[in-house]
């Protein structure tokens, strides 16, 4: 007699999007080969036009993945070109700079069930070398709470791209993406719409490595890899309520006119008001008062924190608007220094990080 309860395990694919990250691909790889489950995992290498020798690292795997080589077109073009190939029930877009650990694979399809449209798990903060720093991504994972916290604001508590894996029935629906509009950030599209297709399931423990190249010493205000331009995360932020507003429009789902900032997202709105140029400023529609005004209304009305909490933003919100700049800048680099939370089993963390070096 058939048993209800058992369920064909689902496939899953595991596409790498590299982009001139030739001294990193290689550990993504072997990452995504070396799944515990590993029978259940395919794995695709787009790379988009690489030009510092990235194929040469990438062409000796041709015997165990399937290799894209193709003319670079931004991100959004190798998560399309990735996706039209996978034949995983699920699909895991994984950063060329980034890796998986063994189990991560195995965790995934163990936790995804039908109506789920993402998978989503903590990923270990690494520097650029690969050694640990002790603190995990994101702060918070957003699962029951997802859907009303995505029409009231547009945004949830997810980790970045390497650590979601996405129903594929989810992905057809909204691939392939806008190579024009998503040269960079393409991971935004995919985690922000997930919650209006589907279940979110989060899984509380690091399954991967989330690499930052940035030294801790440098002077920009933002954490994450892309260029550190504060226009550049405005114009990312906007794209995403964008999408997130005309994805929800599809569906008939009602939302928010306007859709609200979550806290990260307010900081960085307020950071650009202050440091983001006549550019910025000229980008913060109606006027950088009423975008700042609109980031301080998100923070006391997100649901999810504590009223303490909500005070201690506004009043760092305000001194990073109102002090003179020098102390305004160091201010506002507190935003950076507190990205993620802290990892409370780092030992553990660093002795797997090193684990894992060791083979490579």
């Amino acid at each position: 007699m058939h048993d209800p309860t058992t369920r064909p395990a689902p496939r899953l694919s595991i596409v790498i999007d590299n982009y001139n990250y030739a001294q990193f691909v290689a550990r993504a790889i072997d990452s995504a080969l070396e799944q515990t489950v590993s029978d259940l995992v395919e794995v695709i290498v787009v790379d988009d036009g690489s030009t510092d020798g990235s194929m040469a690292v990438i062409a000796p795997y041709a015997d165990r993945v399937r290799i894209i080589d193709k003319l670079n077109g931004g991100q959004a073009s190798a998560y399309n070109a990735g996706f039209a190939v996978a034949q995983g029930a699920l699909v895991l877009f994984l950063d060329a700079d980034d890796w998986l650990y063994p189990d991560a694979a195995a965790e995934i399809i163990a936790a995804w069930t039908p109506g789920t449209s993402k998978v989503q798990f903590l990923l270990d903060m690494v520097d650029a070398g690969g050694d640990p720093l002790h603190r995990q991504v994101p702060r918070a994972l957003h699962d029951t709470e997802a859907p009303r916290l995505l029409r009231a604001c547009g945004a949830y508590g997810s980790p970045p791209g390497s650590g979601n894996a996405y129903d594929r029935h989810y992905l057809r629906q909204i691939l392939p993406l806008d190579t024009a509009a998503w040269r960079t950030g393409a991971d935004s599209v995919p985690i922000l719409l997930a919650p209006a297709y589907g279940q979110i399931r989060s899984l509380r423990r690091a399954l991967g490595a989330y690499r930052i190249h940035r030294a801790p010493d440098d002077d920009a205000l933002v954490f994450n890899n892309y260029s550190g331009n504060l226009l550049s995360e405005l114009q990312r932020i906007t794209a995403g309520k964008h999408a997130v507003a005309a994805g929800l429009d599809r569906l008939g789902l009602p939302h928010a006119e306007p859709l609200g900032l979550a806290p990260w997202e307010a900081r960085t709105v307020v950071m650009c008001a202050r440091f983001g140029g006549p550019q910025a400023q000229a980008a913060m529609q109606p006027s950088p008062g009423a975008v700042v005004r609109q980031a301080l209304r998100s923070v006391c009305r997100w649901p999810l924190i504590s009223w303490t909490r909500k005070l201690q933003m506004v009043v760092w919100m305000v001194g990073v608007m109102a002090l003179p700049l020098p102390l305004a800048h160091r201010l506002a680099r507190l935003h950076r220094r507190s990205a993620g939370q802290p990892d409370h089993s780092a030992h553990a963390a660093a002795a797997r990080l090193a684990a894992l070096k060791a083979h490579v």
